[in-house]
């Protein structure tokens, strides 16, 4: 038995097509299994420009922070970038060299580039709950840095 085919091309495009379609059909993720739970701390919007690089080993630390009512941080710095959520309360944040406060509310975020001096303090009547976030250089013992008083803020 002999096959002749009049569209060699149209065979080609076919073959492409079943092959593409498997390799679709391979690619789709595949559903979770066992049991699993995630645990949300907090949620904020973050509207400041972002940008990180590393090119070796960093370490990333999560904490949580609790600022009491006419608290303040100090003027101080980080060797890496931190980012901030605000899950309760209100935080006063001011950032070298602009200067300009801006009020960080629960819902709200920040980002702060490594080696920027920046102060944070609450002055409402209640505390101010944070979950930070620092990638620093592996091996990293200090996170805060004391920073000369900046803006003759605070």
């Amino acid at each position: 038995m002999q096959i002749r085919v009049k569209h060699p091309a149209g065979l080609v495009a076919l073959a492409w097509g079943v092959v593409s379609l498997v390799g679709v059909s391979a690619a789709i993720a595949t559903p979770a299994s066992g049991n699993i739970s995630r645990n949300e701390l907090a949620v904020g919007k973050v509207t400041d420009d972002i940008s990180i690089q590393r090119s070796s080993p960093s370490d990333f630390h999560i904490q949580q922070v609790t600022i009491d009512p006419g608290a303040t941080t100090g003027w101080h710095n980080h060797p890496g970038p931190e980012y901030s959520v605000v899950k309760s309360g209100e935080v006063v944040l001011e950032r070298a060299p602009g200067c300009a406060s801006v009020t960080v509310k629960a819902g709200q975020g920040s980002f702060i580039p490594g080696g920027m001096p920046h102060i944070a303090h609450n002055d409402s009547t209640a505390p101010a709950e944070l979950y930070v976030t620092y990638t620093v250089p592996a091996g990293t013992a200090n996170l805060r840095l004391d920073s000369e008083s900046q803006c003759g803020g605070k």
